[in-house]
């Protein structure tokens, strides 16, 4: 992932006047967590070698997309950094116009942004997806002090 298009991404257009930019945003889709993350029952020390596989869409803008496939972000790629913006990040919904309950790709984005199933909640609470959500956030270019930019970063689904 980091040799992509996506790495500082949302950075190409930056608020000018205090609002978020519409574009370019990112979906994430097919998330697969390595299954030694789902559980308590080990430590919370991550392995370099593990990794989170995925699919992006990138939305340059309404009708620009790009789509990538069979992309990862490995333990010993995570930037060195405090991730706890990540809770209060996905605590609030996405404000506007979205597609509510509908997870889709784009490029009007969802309530949520992130999956609200079992899997999903096991992983924030395990920590570790708070670790990687954290990172992809930053890999793209998410400030988590313009808080209001909360339209362009969706998790679309675990696969």
């Amino acid at each position: 992932m980091l040799s992509t298009p996506l790495r500082n991404v949302l950075k190409s257009n930056l608020s000018t006047d205090g609002r978020a930019p519409e574009w370019p945003k990112v979906v994430i889709t097919n998330l697969q967590i390595p299954d030694g993350q789902m559980t308590m029952a080990r430590s919370l020390s991550l392995k370099a070698s593990e990794c989170i596989n995925f699919d992006a869409v990138l939305w340059r803008d309404a009708k620009r997309v790009e789509r990538f496939s069979g992309l990862s972000l490995c333990a010993k790629e995570l930037p060195r950094q405090s991730n706890d913006f990540v809770v209060t990040w996905k605590s609030f919904p996405v404000p506007g116009k979205t597609t509510g309950q509908v997870r889709g790709d784009g490029p009007t984005p969802l309530y949520n942004k992130l999956p609200s199933d079992q899997a999903m909640e096991q992983w924030l609470l395990n920590q570790f997806g708070l670790y990687y959500v954290g990172s992809l956030l930053t890999v793209v270019g998410y400030d988590p002090n313009f808080t209001i930019d909360e339209r362009r970063f969706w998790i679309k689904n675990l696969k």
